[in-house]
């Protein structure tokens, strides 16, 4: 009787892992993103299911579609003492990730978003500025601790740029590197094609601070409007048609 008490106390918390419900997938997304992206629609369980992520917009607050994602556990990962899933996006390969006793890691990341589901949540008067754009997030290796000290690369592209302000004119290709090295981020940004050009170099530490500045040259009927635009954001360099811009927090 005692053995059949002992089992019965070892399977059932077992037991409720194995059924462990799919939204708690949604209530960590909501914590990582502090309720920018949600899941929802959601099947299966929290180690093989689906559901449609949804961008917050953050004037209306409505939930705007973005993809269906798809996640699918891999067991044999706890033999590195790591749970670990794969992730397929609209049915494409979207990669991996992993969590365990130091921290996380996503591998073979792979996502493509409208660009305002990122810049209209820029702090200040740059979120309304009516940006337009598809980005793509790669990613082949990336690691953090939980204290958020991060090594590895990932490339955020931003194709067929555009802003309302600047006449929504098509401005160009851009993308921005991220670099983690021993905690701090490094970033910089390069143009790919387009007549606007973009150059810019920042970083980002642990403690919270960062810094992000640049040029930005083009055709000077165009550039003229920033000013009025970006306000104190952007400065003239004495060159037509070039700006220099400083961020920081």
């Amino acid at each position: 009787m005692l053995l059949r008490i002992a089992l019965f106390l070892v399977l059932l918390p077992l037991a409720l892992i194995a059924q462990a419900p799919a939204w708690l997938a949604d209530s960590a997304l909501e914590h990582a993103t502090d309720g920018a992206i949600r899941l929802t629609a959601i099947e299966g369980s929290l180690w093989n299911g689906q559901g449609a992520l949804v961008a917050i917009d953050p004037q209306s607050r409505r939930a705007l579609p973005w993809t269906t994602l798809s996640w699918r556990w891999r067991p044999q990962r706890l033999l590195q003492a790591e749970t670990a899933w794969t992730l397929t996006a609209d049915n494409r390969p979207a990669g991996e990730i992993g969590i365990g006793p130091h921290g996380w890691r996503a591998d073979g990341l792979s996502f493509a978003a409208p660009a305002r589901f990122l810049l209209e949540r820029i702090p200040n008067t740059f979120a309304h500025l009516g940006w337009r754009g598809d980005l793509r997030l790669e990613s082949q290796q990336w690691r953090c601790t939980w204290e958020f000290h991060c090594n590895g690369h990932f490339d955020l592209r931003w194709t067929n740029a555009s802003v309302d302000v600047l006449r929504n004119r098509t401005l160009g290709d851009y993308q921005l590197t991220t670099q983690g090295e021993t905690g701090r981020l490094h970033f910089a940004l390069t143009t790919l094609t387009g007549d606007a050009r973009l150059q810019g170099e920042g970083h980002w530490e642990p403690s919270g601070v960062w810094h992000f500045s640049g040029t930005i040259e083009g055709d000077p009927s165009l550039m003229q409007r920033l000013p009025a635009v970006a306000n104190q954001w952007v400065q003239p360099s004495g060159k037509p048609g070039a700006y220099r811009f400083e961020l920081g927090g």
